[in-house]
Order: structure tokens, then sequence, then C-alpha cells
């Protein structure tokens, strides 16, 4: 009988040891599952401190480990959400960060990289799908940058000749679009990643962005709709979602005022500002005047805007005077874009969108829409931009 007993005993105890081990073995693999790990090394960077961030402004450092001689390092990120995570590595010298890779993370992925910090965005990764589609992005970019700050500078160089200028200009706007193209490309290609998001809000070295016209809605649309099935809860989806609706209503205002007629003469229009306080167009009487409409739902707008800024700062101080008026019918959204970009010049609006009285009142057929008026309060010419533009108001201004 004691014989039995023992071996009941220890049969339990085998049982309950299996059992603890299996548990702190799930324990192990939950946690593991949890994380991501992000291993290499980093060429010529004896002593230099490296950083792991996240890739959002401001920087929020998330850990650094000093470099040896022979470069390796280690890190370690845990999630706080269920959908991926865009990273930063960097060196950090002298208050400065110098970029080395772009990673996107996702839970699980044991990451390997190997960089030269003599050579920064040059590096290798493996272990991570997404990690590696920020890398052809990236590529990609630096290419078409590198194109672009050539052309930019022969156009420097050739201000007096004009034939040279088009044609710089042509292939500029050809570089453009086929970067453009290659990136609808691999935003299909690549619909469930996030590097598809990181894509679709790629810009120029110039600031200009890639998408945002109503024809891109459908790209902002899609893209949403993929992401969603596998990140429900993602704030990438809800900013792409929203402006997909900036798209549709912008596209909507255009829709809504392309019957009328022309306008004859230029009626007078009242309307608040920013303050509230009401400003007549009559009052800048004794001024060249641009009477300008547009809409900051529609990002193509927001561009030309930064066009007229240039115009805006050779002629103010000259006579010249923009009198602004939004269609728009949220006002947060307007202060919002007014402040963005800080625009100097007279700012209107009624809040009435395309209801107000002045879209009848102008008879307008699209956006942007504008008129030049001259010191006596007569029109000069209609839907004139760029160079165009500044010929006519130089013109008045004599």
């Amino acid at each position: 009988m004691p014989f039995k007993r023992i071996s009941s005993i220890t049969e339990t105890f085998g049982k309950t040891t299996k059992l603890l081990v299996a548990l702190s073995a799930a324990t192990l693999a939950f946690s593991c599952a949890d994380k991501a790990s992000i291993n290499g090394r980093v060429k010529n960077a004896d002593k230099e401190l490296l950083e792991l961030s996240l890739n959002i402004a401001p920087v929020r450092t998330l850990d650094t480990c000093r470099l040896k001689s022979e470069g390796k390092f280690a890190f370690k990120y845990e999630f706080k959400n269920d959908y991926p995570v865009f990273l930063l590595l960097n060196v950090l010298k002298q208050n400065e960060r110098v970029p080395l890779a772009t990673l996107l993370l996702e839970k699980g992925e044991n990451v390997v990289i190997e960089s030269d910090y003599a050579q920064p965005g040059a590096y290798t990764v493996k272990g991570s799908k997404g990690s590696e589609l920020v890398k052809e992005l990236n590529e990609k970019m630096l290419t078409v940058t590198a194109s672009y700050d050539s052309l930019s500078r022969i156009l420097k160089q050739t201000a007096e000749n004009d034939s040279l200028r088009t044609r710089i200009n042509k292939e500029t706007g050809s570089l453009f679009i086929k970067y453009k193209q290659w990136l609808i490309r691999f935003i299909i290609n690549n619909s469930k990643s996030y590097a598809a998001y990181m894509a679709m809000y790629q810009r120029m070295p110039n600031g200009f962005a890639l998408f945002g016209k109503e024809q891109d809605a459908i790209y902002y649309r899609t893209l949403a709709d993929s992401l969603e099935t596998l990140y429900p809860k993602s704030p990438y989806i809800k900013q792409l979602r929203d402006d997909y609706k900036q798209l549709i209503n912008a596209k909507a205002i255009q829709e809504m005022i392309e019957n009328a007629q022309e306008v004859n003469g230029i009626p007078d229009v009242k309307l608040p500002d920013s303050e509230g306080r009401e400003i007549a167009l009559s009052s800048l009487r004794g001024k060249v005047v641009l009477l300008s409409f547009w809409s900051p739902e529609d990002k193509g707008l927001l561009m030309d805007n930064m066009e007229l800024l240039e115009t805006y700062g050779k002629y103010s101080s000259k006579g010249f005077e923009i009198y602004q008026i939004s269609l728009d019918q949220s006002r947060d959204r307007w202060l919002q874009a007014v402040h963005n970009q800080q625009l100097p010049w007279i700012s209107v609006s009624d809040m009435k969108g395309v209801n107000s009285p002045v879209v009848g009142l102008y008879n307008l057929t699209k956006l942007p829409a504008n008129f030049l008026i001259d010191k006596n309060g007569e029109l000069i010419a209609r839907d004139i931009f760029g160079k165009t533009l500044e010929q006519n108001i130089e013109q008045a201004l004599k």
C-alpha cells in the first residue's frame, strides 16, 4: 500500500509539472506574439548612439543603445494595439538625427537590418514584408527626387530661355505623372499593407501632393475598405475615409455650379472675415483686386493658393489685393486652411457653401474661379492664372 501511494504522488507531481511547463510555454508564446524584435548591424558607427523611435511628429524615442566597434544592436518593440507600426532607426549625433531606416513592423516579426552610417538610407532588411515594401517605396522616391532636383537646377539656369523652360516644365510634369502611375500600381498591389497608406500620402520635394484630386477618391475608398478587413480599429482608416468624403463633397460643389451662365459686371458683396468683421469688396476701390473663389475641401485648390502666395508677395506692396471667398460650410475647416497656409489677404465666407447668394450673383461655372478688377472697379479679365495673371496685374498697376 505505501508503495502504491508513493507512485500515485509521483504521477500527480509529473502531471502537474507538465501542466506548468505547458502553461509557461503558452504564456511565453503569447508574450512574444505581442512583440517584434529588431536586430542588426550598423557599419562605420563605432561609439555612436542608435535610436529607435516612432515615425510620428514630434519624434518619440522608444529606446537607445551605444554601438560598439562591430556595430551590432538589438531592440524589442511591444505592441499596444492590434495594427502595424511605423518605426525609425536613427543615429543621434550632436542633437541631430541621421535616419538610417524606416520600418513597418507587425506583431511577432523578427527583423534583421544591415546599414552603413557612411551611407544613410542605404540598408537591407529581412524578416518584415512591410519594411521591405517601405524600403522599395523610399528607394523609388529617392530616384524621383534626384530627377526632380536635376530638372530644377536646369530650370534655374535657363531663366531667359523660354523654349528650354517649356521643355523642362514638360519633363517635370511627365516625371510627376509617371511616378503617380507607379504609386497607383503599388497601392493596388499592396492594398493589405500599411505601406500602401504611406504611398497614398507621398509628396514631391516641392510639397506637391500626388493624390488629392476628385478622380483619386476611388483609391482612398478602396484602400480603406481593404485595410479595414485586417485592422478595423486603425486610425489610418479614419483618415482615408475622411479624405474620401472631402473629395466627394468637393465634387458635389463643382457639379452644383456647373450650369450657371457668365457674369456681367462686378456686383458688390459684403461678407464676414475670420474675425466676424464684414468687409465689402467695394471698400478696396483704388486697388487692383483679384476676386477669388475656392473651397478648402479641394486639395488642388490648396495648391493653387501656394501659387497665389507668390503673386501676392510680388505685388501687394504696389497696390494689389486679393478678396477670397470660400464656398465652404465648415467654419473650422475654413479657418484651419487659412491658418495652416498663413493666407495674408482678405479671406471671407458666409458658410453657406453652394447655397451662398454669391454663387448665383457671379454665375460661377467652376472652381477655382477668379475676377481681376481694376482700380475703378471694372472687370479686366476672368479665370486667369499663373504668368497670364501676373502680366495683367502689372499692366493694371501701371
